[in-house]
């Protein structure tokens, strides 16, 4: 009878692989862990993807996990960035202690560095650059809303404790989803709260995450700045632009049996607090899990209103591609079901060198600094679990 690993050894043999995955929901309700190459697709689109899924084994369904690359912006050194996809050899399904496929031997060793920072590198001109969206949504009204990204560098003294980093992930970012692919020496790290689409047996469930604000000292504080963020009329306004239009597209899509809260909720992670809307209904017949979420991809919390406006927008102002950051991240088994997420917040890793993503939604009534102070909270979780392997003496 073959063992089953225990989360160390997991999270060890992750950082064995030269291949792997690891994705967790915040409800608790799933968590695979993925190694080995049984099956690959690189940079391709939703229909490109839907044609090789058709190829694949279905004898255990066997989960694929991957993502789709933002827009067709190209990251020339990266194996991983410009979309990925990949049926590992071996699946280990955490929650209902399921092993598919055949274990694979690892005879690599870990080695534990004492990292330090060597180099932080800041997008520091980035608040002017935005102000010309700003100026742009005043003058034309019909440009409603662009989310546009920094990158921050940050070099590192030596390699990161891979292992080390999926404990840190799992304990400190407990409310969020968890996604970190490996492949060719590149890991991208994703601790984002916001679902893209989830499909269970036809049911249909996305979400509208935007608006945003800091997460308070204590209980008051944090409950005044919960009520601020409520009753904000900027973040509504970019709120309810987000639900609109994600209703628009699933409309267009033929979801049947929309349900839409009239009023949002509040979505609380470690470092910020959103305004959040829940949407469920019923996939037609006729549709899939990659047809919705390539109609959803990419929402206004991602792009933005109008949408091809705003993806000239991001394309023109920001200075690097964005790749896997804010495109379609997650899993999908043989039977149709699966789960689509976002991947911002969010780290590209390769060669001692981390690339920290984040980004906000802009608007007319935008401040360009606010805007850029707010991308720094989202910055942290990803800056945090660099600091936990980061040698202070």
């Amino acid at each position: 009878m073959v063992k089953f690993l225990t989360e160390e050894e997991l999270q060890k043999t992750f950082a064995l692989a030269n291949d792997a995955v690891y994705f967790a929901t915040p409800d608790g309700q799933t968590k695979y862990y993925g190694f080995g190459k049984q099956a690959e697709l690189i940079g391709a689109s939703f229909a490109q993807v839907k044609t090789w899924l058709a190829t694949l084994k279905n004898d255990e369904n066997k989960p694929v996990f991957g993502g789709f690359a933002f827009d067709k912006q190209q990251i020339a050194d990266s194996k991983l960035m410009n979309g990925y996809f990949i049926q590992p050899a071996v699946v280990y399904d955490v929650i209902n202690h399921e092993m598919l496929g055949l274990p694979i031997d690892l005879v690599r060793q870990t080695t534990t560095f004492d990292t330090n920072v060597m180099q932080i590198t800041d997008e520091t001109d980035w608040p002017s650059r935005i102000q010309t969206a700003i100026d742009d949504m005043k003058q034309n009204k019909q440009h409603e809303k662009v989310v546009l990204g920094r990158q921050r560098q940050v070099t590192l003294s030596d390699p990161l404790d891979e292992q080390r980093l999926l404990s840190k992930l799992q304990n400190s970012q407990s409310t969020s989803y968890h996604f970190v692919l490996k492949h060719c020496g590149e890991l991208f790290v994703s601790a984002t709260p916001e679902r893209l689409v989830k499909v269970t047996g036809g049911q249909l469930s996305t979400a509208a995450v935007a608006g945003t604000i800091k997460r308070g000292a204590d209980s008051v504080s944090d409950q005044a700045l919960a009520d601020e963020l409520w009753h904000d009329s900027k973040n509504r306004v970019e709120h309810e632009t987000v639900v609109a239009e994600i209703k628009e597209r699933l409309q267009a899509a033929n979801v049947k049996s929309l349900q839409v809260p009239t009023e949002p909720q509040i979505l609380k992670t470690p470092q910020v607090q959103h305004l959040y809307t829940p949407i469920t209904g019923q996939l037609a017949s006729d549709s899939s899990l990659l047809e919705i979420a390539a109609e959803l991809h990419p929402t206004p919390a991602l792009g933005g209103k109008p949408r091809d406006w705003a993806l000239a927008e991001i394309a023109q102002i920001e200075k690097m591609p964005r790749g896997l950051f804010s495109g379609p991240i997650g899993m999908m088994t043989m039977d149709g079901d699966g789960e689509f997420i976002v991947g911002i917040r969010s780290m590209w890793y390769r060669k001692n060198l981390a690339t920290l993503f984040a980004g906000a939604g802009i608007l007319a009534a935008s401040d360009a600094q606010m805007e850029y102070q707010e991308t720094g909270l989202k910055l942290l979780p990803m800056m945090n679990l660099l600091k936990e392997q980061i040698n202070n003496d």
